[in-house]
């Protein structure tokens, strides 16, 4: 029998209800739930009696190793910011990950005004508020106290997320609504992922004490304890996960080698630093950015799918952290990008996602003249306006990320020998590097790297791209704001207008005029006359490189080997937030991104499929 071709049907992607918090006499309510978001008699003392008291959190601070504390609920952020003054207060060394998970994130202004109240916080209020994060479905990386606190902060339900979600808390903090008034977050399903997500002995405390939370935490394996409530509660619940064992965190290496000083490798060389893990990096090239990620100019868009799938999900959470980053070090050139209806086929997909309801300041439909105004020249077709899209120098991002790390150029490697916890990098000029794990991130180079490991990750495709250099002095200068076809037309920076970016298969490293002429053509037919005259025009070609499924390589090639790679035309895009969890993982922390993201990328799909 034949197989039925026709396309499963893809239901869209969900997106965050709409605001529902309401400040009023100084009391913040939900109007969707019908509850406050903390109590009338002293927000900030009933979470320091429930959730720092109840917990004990303060003698684990004592001891300062590392704690993954975990939340349901994290509304306005009042109970992390308690763990981060009692850290404060304690002096604390231990260096924390705070996972959290809100399904309607409340409007930053309203978070401004409620927290308002409580003026001992007001440092740590003001950092919470200079990073909060846009209001958009995926994962939010937010950074407290010199890095010494990880926010992990989840936009989605909590019965959506937690499933997606892997790490052992050592403390829970159950928060929300009230279980009458909102029972899918106290429900079995969800206190059995709490407790999947427990290490052995985890300490978890609730201001609640129904019947029905404490019997479902029973039936997960907590031993359920009543204490003394805060104000006018009676009643708080403590319990500890008595299943499973004890488990020591894995020890980070002492020493990373990372082979590859593009946006991927200087990503994740600088996670590592960050995370206090000794790096180096190791270049072939004799500059910083010398491949793709030395193209004088590239865009950062998000890449959005009709329907709810992974790459739409990671392209997301990725802009969010790389828009934050690149805006935190002025790193925007140009900001906002247009992606035009060229063609029938991409005007239909177009008017679909934004039929989705994606958030306006991700992506929103306009008409060609609303274009042609934010534009500054008249433009043939309508199409997605990305605000949160940018221009940037790539070289200025892979000089900011690396910026703090040993980078070592003309480091052309001749083998590379070891075992997990002990690798020897012999360069061709006979200088050696030792390290405890190796990290590939040599682009369109990996296969070629790979094969000094004894590592092969199958078929792949290496093609070029060429950029064109189009001189200030055409029609097309008047562009004021980058455009998305099937190519991408930069305006002019630098007295320079950049368009791209050619495919091909041949992976030639010359500039052509036939290179040219391809760029020229992706363009819409209404702006092609405006480019004028071809025949002068220089650029610049570089190497990519994909594998058949077209997804990004990220995680554990061996024991003490990793990879990130084949991040496509989307590297600036996608690079820091990948490139922190592969990191995050190498150093013994949860990752950032969902363990379906991270397996989807993971090397070992090529190694399952030749089994």
């Amino acid at each position: 029998m034949a197989k039925d071709k026709r396309p499963v049907f893809q239901p869209p992607l969900p997106q965050l209800p709409p605001h529902d918090a309401v400040l009023n006499d100084g009391v913040l309510r939900s109007s969707r739930f019908g509850d406050i978001y903390f109590s009338t008699d002293g927000g900030l003392a009933e979470s320091r009696h429930v959730f720092i008291n109840g917990t004990g959190l303060s003698d684990r601070l004592a001891t300062g190793q590392r704690l993954v504390i975990a939340e349901t609920g994290f509304g306005t952020g009042l109970n992390f910011l308690a763990v981060c003054a009692e850290v404060v207060r304690t002096k604390s060394a231990s260096r924390i990950d705070f996972i959290s998970v809100e399904g309607c994130p409340p409007a930053k202004e309203v978070v401004a005004e409620a927290l308002s109240g409580f003026p001992e916080l007001a440092g740590l209020c003001e950092e919470l508020l200079r990073q909060w994060p846009r209001r958009w479905l995926g994962v939010h990386h937010l950074t407290f106290l010199d890095g010494q606190i990880d926010l992990h902060l989840h936009y989605g339900q909590a019965e959506q997320v937690l499933p997606t979600l892997d790490f052992a808390a050592d403390i829970w903090f159950l928060d929300g609504f009230s279980p009458a008034k909102n029972p899918q977050l106290w429900s079995r399903h969800v206190c059995s992922q709490i407790a999947r997500l427990s290490a052995y002995q985890a300490r978890l405390a609730s201001f609640t004490v129904a019947g029905s939370v404490r019997s479902e935490l029973a039936e997960a394996g907590f031993s359920i304890q009543k204490a003394a409530g805060f104000g006018r509660k009676r009643d708080m619940l403590t319990a500890c996960y008595e299943k499973g064992f004890a488990r020591n965190k894995p020890a980070p290496p002492e020493k990373v080698i990372v082979i590859g000083g593009g946006i991927a490798g200087c990503a994740v060389a600088r996670a590592l630093h960050d995370l206090g893990v000794d790096v180096t990096i190791l270049d072939a090239a004799d500059k910083a950015g010398a491949g793709a990620s030395g193209n004088p100019a590239g865009i950062v868009v998000p890449f959005l799918t009709v329907g709810d799938m992974m790459s739409s999900r990671l392209s997301i959470s990725c802009l969010a952290d790389t828009r934050k980053y690149i805006e935190r070090h002025d790193l925007i050139i140009s900001d906002g990008v247009i992606s035009l209806d060229h063609d029938e086929r991409k005007s239909s997909r177009q008017q679909k996602l934004a039929e989705q309801g994606f958030p306006s300041d991700l992506a929103v439909y306009k008409q060609a003249d609303e274009l042609a105004a934010i534009c500054g020249i008249s433009l043939p077709a309508s199409g997605l306006f990305f605000e949160t899209g940018a221009v940037i120098r790539p070289q200025q991002l892979v000089r900011q990320l690396s910026a703090s790390v040993d980078c070592l150029y003309n480091a052309q490697l001749d083998s590379i020998s070891g075992e997990a916890g002990k690798w020897v990098a012999v360069c061709t000029d006979g200088r050696q590097f030792t390290a405890g794990h190796i990290v590939f991130c040599g682009g369109a180079d990996l296969p070629s790297l790979l094969q000094l490991a004894s590592t092969d990750l199958g078929p792949c495709q290496i093609t070029s791209g060429q950029l064109s250099y189009l001189p200030a002095t055409t029609q097309l200068s008047a562009v004021q704001m980058a455009l998305n076809y099937s190519g991408y037309l930069t305006p002019v920076i630098d007295g320079c207008q950049y368009l791209g970016a050619g495919f091909d298969p041949s992976a030639d490293s010359a500039v052509t005029e036939a290179g040219h002429v391809h760029n020229l053509q992706l363009m819409p037919t209404g702006l092609r006359g405006l480019a004028g005259n071809h025949e002068h025009w220089t650029g610049r070609t570089s190497r990519r490189l994909a594998y058949p499924d077209r997804l990004p390589v990220a995680g554990t090639l061996a024991p003490g080997l990793s990879v990130v790679s084949a991040l496509g035309a989307r590297g600036l895009t996608l690079a820091g937030l990948i490139g922190k969890s592969v990191a995050r993982r190498i150093a013994g922390r949860p990752p950032l991104l969902p363990h379906q993201m991270m397996t989807a990328l993971d090397p070992q799909r090529f190694f399952e499929k030749n089994l």
